[in-house]
C-alpha cells in the first residue's frame, strides 16, 4: 500500500474523531510565505536534509568553542592569540554576513 494512501487514511480518521478541533488558528488563512529568496532557501533546505552546515554556522559554532577555550588559559602570549583568533573569525564571519545582505 501506498504511504500516501496510508497517511490519508489516519488522517481521515484522526478528523472524525475530532482530534483537529480546537486548534490554534482554526479556520485563519495561512501565513503568507516568509520573504526572500527561494532558490536560497531552497539551498538551505538541501543542506540540512544532506546534514551540511553552512559556513556562517561553522564559523559561529568555532567561536564558541575557541571562547569556552580562551576562558581556561592563563594571561600571557598565548591567550592574546587565542584572542586574535577569535577576533579574525569574528570579522571572517561579518564579512559573510555582509556579502549575504
Amino acid at each position: 500500500m501506498d504511504f500516501h494512501k496510508i497517511a490519508d487514511r489516519l488522517i481521515e480518521a484522526a478528523m472524525e474523531e475530532g482530534a483537529f478541533d480546537d486548534l490554534p488558528g482554526a479556520g485563519m488563512p495561512l501565513p503568507p510565505p516568509p520573504a526572500g529568496d527561494a532558490i536560497e532557501a531552497f539551498g538551505f533546505q538541501l543542506m540540512a536534509r544532506a546534514g551540511a552546515i553552512p559556513a556562517e554556522v561553522q564559523l559561529k559554532k568555532e567561536i564558541l568553542r575557541k571562547g569556552a577555550e580562551l576562558r581556561h588559559l592563563p594571561e600571557g602570549p598565548q591567550k592574546l592569540e587565542a584572542m586574535k583568533a577569535i577576533a579574525n573569525l569574528q570579522m571572517r564571519l561579518a564579512m559573510m554576513l555582509e556579502a549575504r545582505r
